[in-house]
């Protein structure tokens, strides 16, 4: 007899998002989710996240149809959930920033895919009117995106956690190290941090393991052929302690790109201003969430400067950007921060994919019962109770 009818790798937002998608249609007793890191919320993407809810503009339908849609989709979901569990959420909206003639032209290529992939109510202002919604804002023309906001990564997934209810099978401090294919099932061999190694079995693999999980992967089919390519995100903060600094929504640069691997073009947001809310980390909340008000602190980043073979999956804190580098990147769209207004704030690495431009979502090629969520990168946290509901149209 299997001893699981479900097993999830890894305990960030996704596999805690597929956890509480999977027991409304299964008893949440025959799930289980392991997750090596030994605290909850990890030292994961999900702990490491600025927290912004994305509105889906950046995703060429092309090369990522799938962080198009699932993103879309995963905003409204989001926004959604949050209200229906009291947590923290605001829809500030976005403002993309060009500063000169060169980069406005990048932001006619943002409006053109904001269109394509249905993205509500983006429109392209001038100068002035930019000003008018971000007076600190120097900008020459901008995009503004109303349905991006900001969440609180924490309070998310914890409430996920507690709705999927898997109880003693929510296994902290424990690594996958080996897994075994049988004809209808898998053996699972497991390492407990104080409790050695144990074998289970179970009938689905939901491989959510993050920028582990092309590691995952090939324990069940050596022959996968996609590989993590890991960028580290460097972030700082300043409080608005003066007037000339105090913004209300998030704020972009026009993006930027750079050269993967396989020779493919990764798109980065660049070094961008996210607020932040006044009461971080909790669960629930006395007043409506969406009443929830915006702190003085604001985080900037994140700035892309160690990526692929540069740096190990759990490097977060050798050879940190001075705050200066930081200063750089934005005082050509917010003129009046000093160097002294910066301190530097957190650091997260994302699994990007060396060899696709999208998340790969999909049953293995040989054994079909084992889900690979492979390459989720950002929009990984807007997208996530979107990426659950097409896990469980897998099982279903």
């Amino acid at each position: 007899m299997t001893d699981r009818y479900a097993t999830i790798v890894g305990g960030g937002i996704i596999g805690n998002a597929v956890a509480y998608e999977l027991s409304q249609i299964i008893d949440s007793k025959t799930i289980c989710l392991l997750e090596k890191n030994k605290s909850f919320p990890g030292e994961n993407q999900t702990a490491r996240n600025s927290g912004v809810i994305h509105a889906g503009v950046y995703y060429n339908q092309n090369h990522s149809s799938l962080k198009a849609h699932l993103c879309i989709t995963g905003n409204r979901l989001l926004y959604q959930f949050c209200k229906d569990h009291n947590l923290p959420s605001k829809q500030t909206g976005k403002l993309i920033v060009a500063t000169n003639a060169e980069e406005d032209k990048s932001l006619d290529n943002l409006l053109f895919r904001s269109r394509e992939n249905l993205v509500p109510d983006v429109k392209k202002i001038n100068g002035e009117q930019a000003r008018n919604l971000e007076p600190n804002v120097k900008a020459h023309s901008a995009l503004w995106v109303p349905t991006s906001g900001i969440v609180d990564p924490s309070s998310v997934v914890r409430k996920l956690r507690d709705l999927a209810d898997l109880k003693e099978y929510f296994l902290l401090g424990t690594e996958v190290i080996k897994i075994t294919p049988q004809t209808e099932e898998f053996i699972v061999k497991a390492k407990a941090i104080g409790s050695g190694e144990y074998d289970f079995s179970t009938k689905y693999i939901i491989n959510a393991a993050g920028l582990y999980s092309d590691e995952i992967a090939r324990m069940v089919n050596p022959d996968f052929p996609l590989k993590i390519f890991p960028v580290r995100g460097e972030t700082a903060k300043f409080y608005q302690s003066r007037s000339n600094l105090k913004i209300f929504r998030n704020i972009y640069p026009a993006p930027t790109s750079y050269q993967k691997p396989d020779g493919s073009k990764h798109l980065t947001v660049g070094v961008h201003l996210t607020p932040t809310f006044s009461i971080m980390g909790g669960e629930e909340f006395a007043m409506d969430n969406h009443s929830v008000p915006l702190g003085k602190e604001v985080t900037v980043g994140p700035l892309n400067r160690k990526r692929g073979e540069d740096i190990r999956k759990d490097d977060f804190g050798s050879d940190l950007a001075l705050p200066s580098a930081f200063l750089n990147r934005i005082k050509s769209y917010f003129p009046e921060i000093v160097l002294n207004d910066l301190q530097l704030h957190q650091t997260g690495i994302q699994a990007v994919l060396a060899n696709s431009q999208d998340f790969h979502i999909a049953p293995d090629e040989i054994h079909s019962k084992m889900i690979n969520l492979v390459g989720i990168c950002s929009p990984g946290l807007t997208s996530a109770l979107a990426i659950a509901k097409m896990v469980r149209k897998y099982l279903e």
